[in-house]
This record gives structure tokens, sequence and C-alpha cells, in this order.
């Protein structure tokens, strides 16, 4: 790796919280040990039962995390986006990979290979905390979608992904959602239909508690639509 590439990969890890506290020869550890790569539209990035090799980072592009049936459904468990990184839960687990990641855009990737990171997390109590954090903040996360799935409507369950989307100045009552992720993906997020979802929001658009234009959404009373309280449909 020429010193360019090198000098690009130290700012690509500047700009993550969680590398922040590396020391220079850390970042050299880590580094040494990261590969870049293009992935286009469509590739899969690993498949069910591969084998966990490294962290990756998504420096642009948009990178889908789903389960695949024998029969050949999809339920997608997370859209990766820009600055963020996926598979710290997998670093140790001596176990392969329970779903497979696939780019629905043309994505730029960092791979930091799995010795290496373990190495400098044993010598960096605080990286090492910053990577748990990760773990955790994942675990919550599919607990939260579990409990939605189990008690919550669709109608609820869209209203929620708005409103944890949407754009909005401090302490106004209105806001945006660009919905920058396709709709297939977020309804299969939700444990929805495409259909289901666009027939929901066409729904909320109606009552007036949203306005459909293309793929923004904007909400013009937050606290009408947090007080929505739908059918169970």
């Amino acid at each position: 790796m020429h010193e360019g590439e090198l000098r690009d990969l130290s700012r690509w890890l500047d700009c993550l919280p969680q590398f922040s506290m590396l020391t220079i020869a850390e970042r050299e550890t880590l580094m040494r040990a990261t590969g870049k790569s293009l992935v286009d539209k469509g590739k899969i990035l690993f498949q069910q039962g591969d084998p966990c090799t490294g962290l990756y980072l998504l420096l642009s592009g948009q990178i889908k995390l789903a389960f695949a049936s024998p029969q050949g459904q999809e339920k997608v468990l997370q859209v990766i986006r820009p600055g963020e990184s996926f598979c710290e839960a997998m670093l140790y687990a001596q176990r392969p990979y329970a779903f497979f990641a696939q780019a629905v855009r043309n994505s730029l990737l960092l791979h930091i290979n799995k010795q290496s990171l373990h190495a400098v997390m044993a010598s960096n109590v605080t990286f090492m905390q910053q990577i748990m954090q990760g773990v955790a903040d994942g675990y919550h996360q599919l607990i939260v979608d579990f409990e939605s799935v189990r008690l919550h409507s669709a109608s609820e369950r869209i209203v929620r992904y708005l409103l944890l989307e949407m754009d909005s100045t401090a302490g106004a009552n209105s806001g945006v959602v660009n919905l920058d992720i396709a709709k297939g993906l977020i309804a299969s997020q939700l444990n929805l239909t495409q259909e289901h979802f666009s027939r929901i929001l066409s729904e909320l658009h109606r009552f007036g508690l949203i306005v459909l234009n293309g793929r923004r959404i904007e909400i013009p009373a937050v606290n009408a639509l947090q007080a929505y309280v739908p059918a169970n449909v």
C-alpha cells in the first residue's frame, strides 16, 4: 500500500469515533491490516455460513444485512449507511455468519483483519470498550425491533420509523424524512410487504399526518403523528 493510500486510510479512521483513541502504533497496526474494496450494486459481500474475517466500515453506498430462507424469502436485518461499521458482534464468535451482506448501491468499504483488531483491543481497553459498545447497541436494537414486531401494529411501526428518521430543527413541531433506502428494504426491516408499507403511508397522507412528495415525506405536526393511535393494521 503506497503512502497516499495510507494517508487516505488514516483520514477515514479519523472520521470514526471508535478509532479516535488509538495510538500511532496501534493505528499503523490496523492500517497494515486494512483492505479497501469497491463493491458493485447487487454483489454479495459474504454469504450465510461464511466465517467472519474482520470488521467492515462503509465509506459510501449502502449494504443490506439479511437472512434468506431455503425458499428464497428474505428478511432484512439492517441497511448499513456511510460512516457505519458492521460485524462487530462476530469478531469473537466461534461460528459463521447467520446472515448475508449485499451491496444495494455501489459501495466503498474498508475491511480490518480480525486478528489485528484482537491484538489492538487486548492492548487498548478504551478501544475495546468502544467496539463492545457497538455490539451492545446492536443487541439493544435487535430487542427493540423484536418488541416492535411482536407488540405493535404495522401502522405503529411505520410511525415509529418515521419519527426516528425525521430531520427537524430543535424545538420545532415539524420535520422531514428523506427516504434514502428503498421502500422494499424498509418494509422488510419492519416485517411488512412493500405494498402494505405503501398503503399505510398513503393512509397517513390522507389523514393529513404526513405529506408525500416522492421520496420526501413532510411531517407538518410531529405531536399529531406521535398521538396517532391506528387500528391494528
